[in-house]
């Protein structure tokens, strides 16, 4: 399934031409060495140890450049939306410390991969894509609908979904691709998408093992470069400002996991006595068994969160994106009785909070939070007292999960109860959720990764269907038991890739889905305002197959699950070297998910959001 090359070492590596045994990488025949083969040495250069691709003409030497490779696994996935999302789960796998890779045709293979890369900028996941185009002398000239073979505008249609597009010419297409690759990970990192046209990937480019080595070079200096340290001192004072509040409190965004200093907040949180909240998506940073952790709040959270973000009187906000659906659409509000201090690499991000008030600002690589951390240790031998804030912070908690646990726990077979079981079992593997309805409002709500855990989704765009080939690409780049939950609904979205999972047969990966017959969530929300459902279920058009029929076709393991009794006497046999397992679990067709915001129409149809201040039961 894995090369023995660890994807995580990338860009955090020494630059080496050498494999793990000590003898230098193979040079291509002179006769293979192209544009396009130098273009895949690089990114392997870089770290990449999986392609994901589906051939086409117009990429065919590229196509021929990542099977060629020794040190690549390719893996043929069936549609290209899937390609880039493996690309994006196997980058954020690898904690975003090396691209996830992915190589597609022109036309339709590149209108394919869009939704796949808005979830990956969204996401800020260092995604390389490589896509082949027609001829240069094919390229509409004229503003024509359609001209060449397959030709679209790639350009104005890919440009907004990435950090960076670039056309590859034969002028300077190793600067070129020097240039596009080092911005998948400066500043807030993103994919970005190269185009070679077909002629331009079969120019002969003579090169070697150190002319690689040398380009990859150039890319890791432009990324030490950019870390930030000159930030350092602005970072020592935000430590300062906080570790001094009465009742301090540290959101801990993805951007912690992006620039890999989840340790040092911990350290620091642990050394100055600062309580933890933290986005779904950083949910397995501290352990849900760590003293200092009290979740995610917001719009659909436990109580103690809200109530704890609400008590704050200064909070640091670390690397968080605060997004409408996070906040409840109350972004402004949000924590909003304290003093605000907001960290993040980028501008556009802290821009939504410049006219607020008692909110400071800091826009720096949070890289260099680690040295700040150093320097603020450096002149504390011990935090104040806060032993009050803490213990009314672990008082609350205690009093609202035991709430939470008399009111959600059931008979019923449900998302909450398998979320419980999951986070039981939880141990070092990686766990992939999709990123929209039941399999994750309600299942990242309740799922409690312990430490070692690890789990990550797509939550920027929310995109129906994504957890399968993400996952897939999770299983490329760890050697450790990936486990995807999907909907009943969303799994229809990529179903096709189940073929990738009985083909390659990654060991141990398990597919969860969570059938509860079509799209709880949209369902709910209509019976909530409508009174009736419109394409939700089958009752009103939504055809689910029969799984288990379905999973006969592709060879795969099917299990029928009804009850958490079941459920958790199943999940030992559940092996890390075993074959791959489709686990089809019947939940409840509806269930509470605890409290949460509303949403509010009024008379003229205005919609506005209840207030995370004042959620309760």
């Amino acid at each position: 399934m894995t090369s023995t090359l660890d994807p995580r070492a990338g860009l955090g590596s020494a630059i080496s031409v050498m494999r793990p045994d000590g003898a230098p990488a193979p040079v291509r025949p002179e006769a293979d060495q192209t544009i396009a083969s130098f273009a895949v040495d690089l990114v392997v250069a870089l770290g990449a140890r999986t392609a994901f691709s589906l051939t086409g003409g117009m990429a065919m030497y590229l196509n021929r450049a990542v099977g060629s490779h020794p040190d690549l696994k390719a893996v043929y996935c069936q549609h290209e939306q899937a390609c880039v999302a493996a690309a994006e789960g196997y980058a954020k796998a690898a904690d975003f410390a090396a691209p996830g890779f992915a190589v597609v045709t022109a036309g339709p293979g590149v209108t394919n991969t869009i939704t796949s890369l808005c979830s990956a900028y969204g996401d800020s996941a260092p995604v390389i894509v490589l896509a082949g185009q027609v001829k240069t002398t094919d390229i509409d000239p004229y503003g024509s609908r359609t001209h060449g073979a397959q030709e679209v505008r790639s350009r104005e249609l890919v440009s907004p979904a990435v950090k960076r597009f670039e056309q590859i010419s034969d002028a300077q297409p190793i600067q070129q691709l020097i240039d596009a690759f080092a911005e998948a990970f400066t500043g807030r990192p993103g994919p970005v998408f190269v185009e070679i046209p077909l002629d331009i990937q079969n120019r002969r480019l003579a090169y070697d093992a150190q002319s690689v080595a040398a380009a990859r070079r150039d890319v890791q200096t432009r990324i030490d470069a950019d870390r930030g340290a000159p930030a350092t001192t602005e970072l020592v004072e935000a430590l300062e400002w906080v570790s001094s509040g009465r009742k301090p409190l540290i959101y801990v965004g993805n951007g912690c996991r992006i620039a890999n200093i989840g340790q040092a907040v911990l350290d620091f949180a642990e050394e100055a006595g600062v309580p933890l909240v933290n986005s779904w998506l950083t949910a397995d940073l501290a352990g849900a068994e760590h003293p200092l952790n009290f979740g995610a709040p917001g719009g659909l959270a436990p109580i103690w969160a809200n109530r704890i973000l609400y008590s704050a009187d200064r909070v640091l906000f670390l690397g968080a994106r605060l997004d409408l659906g996070t906040t409840a659409f109350q972004r402004d509000a949000f924590g909003a009785q304290a003093a605000r201090w907001i960290v993040d690499v980028d501008p556009a991000e802290l821009s939504k909070f410049a006219a607020l008030d008692r909110v400071r600002l800091t826009c720096a690589n949070l890289k260099a939070l680690p040295q700040a951390v150093g320097a603020w240790r450096a002149k504390h031998d011990a935090p104040p007292d806060r032993s009050d804030w803490l213990e009314s912070c672990r008082a609350l908690r205690k009093a609202e999960s035991a709430q939470e646990r008399a009111r959600l726990t059931s008979d019923a077979f449900t998302v909450h109860s398998v979320a419980q079981s999951l986070s039981n079992w939880a141990g070092e593997r990686v766990f992939v959720p999709t990123g929209s309805g039941a399999a994750i409002e309600t299942f990242i709500r309740f799922f409690a990764p312990h430490s070692g855990s690890r789990c990550f989704f797509g939550a920027s765009l929310g995109a129906m269907g994504l957890g399968l080939p993400q996952a897939v690409g999770a299983a490329f780049a760890v050697e450790r038991q990936v486990i995807c939950i999907e909907g009943d609904g969303g799994l229809m979205l990529n179903l096709q890739e189940l073929a990738t999972v009985a083909h390659y047969a990654p060991p141990g990966f398990v597919l969860f889905i969570l059938n509860n017959d079509g799209y709880l969530s949209i369902r709910a929300s209509q019976v909530r305002h409508f009174g009736a459902t419109m394409g939700a279920d089958h009752e009103s058009g939504v055809f689910i197959p029969d799984y288990g029929a379905v999973c006969k076709a592709f060879g795969l393991d099917h299990h029928r699950i009804d009850s958490r009794v079941a459920l958790d006497a199943l999940l030992p046999s559940l092996a890390p070297h075993a074959s791959p397992q489709v686990i089809e679990l019947m939940v409840a067709r509806s269930e509470p998910r605890g409290p949460s915001a509303k949403t509010l129409i009024d008379e003229n149809g205005k919609i506005t959001s209840s207030s995370l201040a004042d959620i309760s039961w």
